[in-house]
């Protein structure tokens, strides 16, 4: 492990460093400028760290002993410093860093600190190689530079490349150009795609005003000849063109402007990315055809780790981008690798299921609550996808709707799953607060109007009651006592029943059904009970053809609930037509019942099936919302229609049913 001398007098500053690199470094810590002089002179130190509160002559020791080589230095300064005084340490250490102290902060201000002794220790490398090489053989004649010094800063550029740093990468290898190539004026323009043009990004030699002035749009002679050839533009050969080609002409300007003699595309997916560009050597000499292959070989590799730069910060931008998203949604959101571990968990999921997302992230799905990690588990391992998926966990108190999906890659091969979630424990409360209220407001109404219709014939059989003591000897009394009283009686008595089997769940008991039969059967006992008879009845089917799976004394009572519906909208004289048939391949039956009534409003057509749609003629309408509770719970369904003046038409579809042995 490597060492760090630590010089302060200060608990607080030692403990924040042995807690933030202990784990890096063998820490020797002094508190005295003086010990730590005896440590630089023994110990193989790779770092100093100095508080700037250590007493003593601190400038003068750090500038006897700041010339150790191969030594990182670093002040620690109190946060409160001025920014005058801040840059005033800034020129005493390669980096500095403020109290109190960070695991992250210290270890971002180390790594800042060695990639800037590594790039002066590679620029003084490669000056030092520039010098030793020959520049003149035994014989007089001048050699080709060697490019090995250039072609370690290349290499050295994709390390920095790693760490993202534009300007660096750039200063970096604009250096080299001119240390090895002996160059006196260097620039490269770098394409904005902002404002698509080419602007100077690094320069060496030119004014900066001028610089930062300079740029080259595309349609400047230079960016179209350069993307139009892909190839090194020269100006000596230019002037050979000039009088043939106008683009060449508007090229040789601009290379005049730029002081530049060679200009260098570097090309990126066919495109012009960055342009090099070289003004003549320090030594006057021409720059042979060699030279520029290489040049241009090695530019290109340059231009390469420029665009890994833009391509990592455009995913990071991405990333940010869809980070951002993520933050702000409304629902919870998780993703899911192939391997089933968890890669994104947003706050509204930490909120929702109250779990950490550093907790979870790289765990696997067994980590979140089982009803969670069992539909992970079918959308990766199943493929199952589910929409709106209601997920009740009485364990976790969760009440969530959930959205889940596959994750698949280009040749649609599952790389992982997506959920989506959202807390709808309120609204299940406030549906249910709003059912509740709703069934109160229905008792209210349902007592208030039962209150009414059941008073009318309670007031018969009472008045009725109280004669009977008087007229009790009087036959014909007695004869229109008996009959009055006993059919008040058995109003009440179909109210209560029809009441009773609308608001209790009916038990069924399912047998083979003849339609036919049954409907006869149902208009017969309708009849009886108006004791009319003046009504045209067509019966449009025959029995035995259409058979049901039904309760046959429940579905009875919908259909005579239906019949004595349509009587009562008839005067005498009226006709009830009844049709049947079978519908889709003999898997359903329509029964039509119309009468020639006066019809229902349009606006009523839908309430005739509310319990307290009323009547000034029935008062509160029980029979139809029966029927209709019946006919559904066979799996069946009830619509009507009607026109003013012309009749009404119930229509009914049920499913038909084959009969098995014992029940035909």
């Amino acid at each position: 492990m490597k060492i760090l001398l630590l010089i302060t007098a200060s608990d607080e500053v030692a403990i924040g460093i042995q807690s933030g690199l202990a784990d890096e470094y063998i820490i020797l810590t002094v508190d005295s400028l003086e010990k730590g002089t005896d440590l630089i002179r023994t110990e193989q130190i790779h770092m100093i760290a100095v508080d700037i509160a250590i007493s003593g002559q601190m400038g003068s020791w750090l500038k006897k002993y700041r010339m150790v080589p191969d030594v990182l230095w670093i002040g620690i300064v109190p946060s409160h410093l001025s920014e005058e005084e801040t840059d005033k340490y800034y020129g005493m250490f390669h980096e500095i860093v403020s109290t109190p102290l960070s695991k992250e902060r210290l270890k971002a201000v180390l790594r800042k600190a060695q990639e800037k002794q590594e790039i002066l220790s590679e620029i003084k490398h490669l000056k030092l190689l520039s010098v030793m090489q020959p520049g003149v053989t035994g014989r007089g004649v001048t050699s080709p530079l060697s490019f090995e010094p250039l072609e370690k800063a290349v290499a050295l550029s994709r390390t920095f490349a790693a760490s993202f740093d534009l300007d660096k990468l750039i200063n970096l290898f604009l250096d080299a150009v001119i240390d090895v190539i002996g160059v006196s004026r260097v620039s490269l323009f770098l394409c904005d795609e902002a404002e698509d043009v080419y602007r100077i990004r690094g320069s060496r030699g030119l004014r900066p005003d001028l610089a930062s002035r300079l740029y080259l749009s595309r349609d400047s002679g230079m960016v179209l000849w350069l993307s139009a050839r892909g190839r090194i533009l020269r100006r000596d050969i230019a002037e050979i063109e000039l009088g043939q080609k106008n683009i060449l002409t508007q090229a040789f300007r601009e290379m005049e402007v730029l002081q530049s003699i060679v200009s260098i595309p570097i090309m990126y997916d066919g495109k012009l990315h960055c342009i090099l560009n070289l003004d003549s050597k320090i030594t006057g000499e021409s720059y042979s055809n060699t030279e520029l292959e290489r040049m241009f070989v090695l530019s290109n590799y340059f231009g390469k780790a420029i665009q890994d730069i833009y391509n990592y910060h455009r995913v990071c931008y991405q990333k940010e981008y869809i980070q951002k998203i993520l933050e702000r949604m409304g629902s919870g959101v998780i993703t899911v690798n192939d391997k089933e571990e968890i890669i994104i968990f947003n706050p509204k999921a930490e909120e929702i299921l109250k779990r950490k997302a550093v907790d979870l992230i790289g765990k696997t799905a067994g980590s979140l609550p089982p009803t969670i990690a069992k539909l992970i588990k079918e959308t990766v391992r199943e493929k199952k996808s589910c929409r709106k998926h209601e997920v009740i966990s009485e364990e976790e108190g969760l009440c969530l709707e959930v959205d889940a999906y596959g994750l698949y890659d280009v040749a649609g091969g599952l790389i992982g799953g997506v959920l989506l979630l959202e807390d709808i424990s309120a609204r299940k409360d406030l549906s249910r607060e709003k059912k509740r209220g709703e069934n109160l407001q229905v008792l209210h109404e349902l007592v208030g109007r039962m209150a009414h219709e059941l008073r009318n014939p309670l007031v018969a059989v009472r008045t009725f009651t109280q004669l009977m003591k008087d007229r009790y000897n009087d036959v014909e009394f007695q004869d229109f006592f008996y009959t009055t009283v006993t059919g008040e009686v058995e109003k009440l008595n179909n109210l209560i029943e029809k009441l009773i089997a609308f608001v209790h769940p009916i038990e069924y008991k399912f047998e083979i059904v003849d339609m036919g039969e049954l409907l006869d059967k149902s208009l017969e006992a309708t009849l009886k009970d108006l004791k009319k008879s003046d009504f045209h009845i067509v019966k449009n089917y025959t029995p035995g053809i259409f058979k049901l799976r039904a309760d046959k004394a429940q579905i009875g009572k919908a259909f005579s609930f239906i019949l004595q519906n349509s009587f009562h909208a008839m005067v005498p004289g009226g006709i009830l037509t009844v049709d049947m048939e079978s519908l889709s391949n003999d898997s359903m039956l329509k029964i039509s019942i119309k009468d020639t009534g006066k019809g229902i409003p349009q606006e009523d057509t839908e309430r005739v099936f509310d319990p307290f749609y009323t009547t000034p003629e029935k008062g509160v309408g029980l029979g139809l919302p029966l029927s209709q509770k019946i006919i559904e719970d066979h799996k069946g369904k009830v619509a009507i229609s009607s026109i003013l003046n012309q009749g009404t038409t119930l229509t009914v579809l049920m499913p038909t049913a084959v009969p098995t042995g014992e029940e035909m």
